[in-house]
């Protein structure tokens, strides 16, 4: 019995403990999905870390109901496929199996999966974090309502006599003119 990680379609994750050898890869991972793509599942993805090899498995291909919303790590070298693995749509269940250098099946789980997650991805920022929301705030809660510019310039006494320039002309026209109707057929 082989400890793997099961990615289901709702992005959350479980443990498998399955009888999985090599030979058997493919038909096992079918047997034990939720959820399938088109066709018949196949290895994805694989990564390197400290001597072991991560394989992903599952569907490039599929119903729009059934789309992964997991978000892999990046940089994932494939066979076939030439998108990134951290952008690439999915479908239905993903599956995580670690093999050593003899390509031995290993026991791989959630909580080892997101320790190399975590280590891949340290030092990116989530585009999705509260930073912003809370900048916007901090300058509304100290905007009192008055132009507080001490940079402007008191000297200056605008001439009320000026007309103001614009960047457009403005054009006088008689109610009475009116357009002629468009008679070209489209």
């Amino acid at each position: 019995m082989k400890n793997i990680v099961r990615i289901n379609i709702d992005d959350s994750m479980n443990d498998l403990e399955l009888t999985i050898e090599n030979r058997n890869v493919v038909n096992i991972l079918n047997k034990n999905a939720n959820k399938k793509g088109k066709n018949n599942i196949r290895h994805l993805y694989s990564w390197t870390k400290d001597n072991k090899i991560i394989k992903c498995y599952g569907w490039y291909d599929g119903n729009h109901d059934y789309v992964n919303k997991h978000e892999l790590i990046p940089y994932g070298s494939s066979k076939f496929l030439e998108d990134d693995s951290s952008t690439i749509l999915l479908y239905g269940d993903i599956y995580l199996l670690c093999y050593d250098n003899n390509n031995k099946i290993l026991d791989f789980n959630v909580s080892d999966y997101a320790n190399f997650y975590n280590e891949i991805n340290e030092g990116f920022d989530d585009c999705d974090s509260d930073d912003d929301e809370t900048d916007e705030t901090d300058e509304e809660e100290y905007y009192d309502g008055k132009d507080n510019n001490e940079d402007e310039d008191t000297d200056y006494k605008p001439d009320e006599d000026e007309e103001e320039e614009h960047d457009f002309e403005i054009i006088n026209t008689s109610d009475s003119e009116e357009l002629e109707e468009d008679k070209t057929e489209y």
